[in-house]
C-alpha cells in the first residue's frame, strides 16, 4: 500500500487515527521530560477507542508511540520487519501477541522517506493488514 492509498484512507474516515500524546510539540526531544506521564494520561482514551472499534492492527508511527503501544496491548511476539538499506537499517517491525491484535511500529514519515524504495515500510504495513 503506498503513501497515497493510506493517506486517502485515512482521509475518507474509515481508518481512525489519533496522536499517542495530546500536547502538540515539533518533535519528541522537546518533551522528554514528561513524554511517559503524558502517555500515560492519554491511554485510557486509545484504551477505549481499541475496546470499542475492536481493530485487526494498530498502526503506530515512531519507536516511541509503538513500543508503549505495543507494551500496553501485550504484542511481544515479533511476526514482520522491514529494515531500510542505507546505513541507517532503521527497522519497522510488526508485533503480535494474545489478544491476535497486531501493532506495527513503522519509521515515521516525517524522518523517514516513504517513496523511496529503500525506506518505505508501506509493503511492511499491508502485510499486517492482509
Amino acid at each position: 500500500m503506498t503513501p497515497k492509498i493510506m493517506a486517502m484512507r485515512l482521509l475518507d474516515g474509515k481508518v481512525p487515527a489519533s496522536n499517542l500524546i495530546f500536547v502538540r510539540s515539533r518533535r519528541e526531544e522537546f518533551i522528554k521530560e514528561v513524554k511517559s506521564g503524558l502517555a500515560a494520561l492519554c491511554w485510557p482514551f486509545h484504551a477505549q477507542v481499541i475496546a470499542e472499534l475492536r481493530p485487526r492492527v494498530v498502526l503506530c508511527l515512531g519507536a516511541t508511540a509503538g513500543n508503549f503501544v505495543r507494551e500496553r496491548l501485550l504484542a511481544t511476539r515479533l511476526v514482520g520487519q522491514f529494515i531500510e538499506v542505507n546505513n541507517r537499517r532503521w527497522k519497522s517491525q510488526v508485533f503480535d501477541g494474545t489478544s491476535g491484535l497486531k501493532v506495527v511500529i513503522a519509521t515515521h514519515p516525517s524522518i523517514a522517506d516513504w517513496c523511496a524504495a529503500a525506506t518505505d515500510p508501506s509493503a511492511l504495513v499491508e502485510a499486517a493488514l492482509r
